[in-house]
């Protein structure tokens, strides 16, 4: 197993291509850019189920109040 460098602040993270060593001394890992690409499919899932909630509101009020 690899051990930690002085350079690196993730273990096993510095062994890798130059793009990657650089981004990883910043401590950008693979992992975080693929949860950064994820964020606008979580945000336009959030933005779905407020639209849902709204629809069943609106629903719902009249038939309470009626």
């Amino acid at each position: 197993m690899s051990t930690k460098t002085e350079n690196c602040p993730v273990k096993g993270c510095c062994e890798k291509d130059y793009v990657q060593k650089a981004l990883c001394k910043i401590g950008i890992t693979r992992s975080c850019l693929i949860t950064l690409a994820l964020v606008p499919f979580a945000w336009n899932g959030v933005l779905w189920a407020a639209t849902a909630v709204k629809s069943l509101w609106d629903v719902a009020v009249p038939a309470v109040q009626g």
